[in-house]
């Protein structure tokens, strides 16, 4: 089912099931930001990406001793049992709280739940994880929202660049034929704070660049100074993905990461897990500002 929140100059449409934005427009001028979906290309436009990020390696996770079969992104994604809550015309809310099922394929007693609120020319989405059980609970979370890049005879991916607050040497850790994390790191040709996009440059998939030490990066026109600001403060790391030829780039800050080739299976061996203690809530936000 679809949502909608609006203030006096963005309206903004979110599916229900796994809480993804559909749609996200200038009500002036009905410019779409988020790209729409098509199926031939990829059927998603925004998934949530908790408790896991990327493949999992063996499609489980392991925890005392016992297996969860556990899907790639996590159990956010595609979930119809999130529940709806609006606050006001501007800002609402979805929530997962754990139960029999999701304790099939997460072994913690948790709420999961995501706030959209828009603010003049900003969405800004938080995060909250709630830890309700009595024992430390390990997780991986992250988005994963694909930002329109409009296309037309004389405009195509080429035109439109992703720049960086500094001058930066890229350097991005890759996914092996596997889907898993590998140890190879591609070097990703830039100039100065500016990655032009092409049509190739995903064609081994997403570029992961880990460890970073900025906090956002803005998707813009090559020939144009504005353009849509993605912030992420508190996020360790960030994918940009795209299938080829798609009018669209992934722009996602992660916390946590996809699991490595060589990585253990058991929940309390993965080093990119955040871990947070019982009764404890942990908040973290994106927000993308339409400039």
């Amino acid at each position: 089912m679809l949502h909608t929140i609006e203030n006096e100059k963005l309206i903004c449409t979110i599916e229900s099931n796994g809480a993804e934005i559909r749609s996200l427009k200038n009500k002036a001028t009905g410019v779409e930001y988020i790209w729409q979906i098509d199926n031939s290309i990829w059927g998603s436009s925004s998934p949530v990406l908790f408790p896991a990020i990327g493949k999992i390696k063996e499609d489980k996770v392991v925890f005392n001793g016992k297996e969860y079969a556990m899907p790639r992104h996590g159990i956010i994604r595609n979930n119809n049992q999130l529940r709806f809550e609006q606050y006001e015309v501007s800002k609402c809310a979805f929530t997962l709280t754990s139960s029999e099922e999701t304790l099939k394929q997460y072994p913690f007693k948790f709420s999961f739940s995501v706030e959209f609120s828009l603010i003049e020319n900003r969405l800004i989405m938080n995060y909250k994880v709630e830890n309700r059980d009595s024992v430390p609970m390990p997780f991986a979370f992250g988005g994963h929202t694909a930002y329109a890049c409009s296309f037309s005879e004389n405009t195509k991916l080429s035109d439109y660049v992703i720049e960086f607050p500094t001058q930066l040497n890229l350097k991005a850790d890759t996914l092996g034929a596997s889907g898993l994390l590998s140890y190879y790191k591609r070097e990703i040709m830039s100039n100065d704070e500016i990655l032009p996009l092409s049509d190739t440059l995903f064609d081994d998939d997403a570029l992961i660049f880990t460890n970073i030490e900025f906090d956002w990066i803005r998707l813009r026109k090559k020939n144009e100074k504005k353009g849509i600001v993605v912030q992420f403060t508190g996020y360790p790391h960030l994918a940009l993905w795209s299938k080829p030829f798609a009018d669209y780039v992934c722009i996602e800050p992660w916390l946590g990461l996809p699991d490595r080739e060589d990585e253990s299976t058991d929940l309390t061996q993965k080093p990119s897990f955040k871990t947070i203690d019982p009764n404890t809530i942990f908040s973290i936000a994106i927000e993308t500002e339409i400039e």
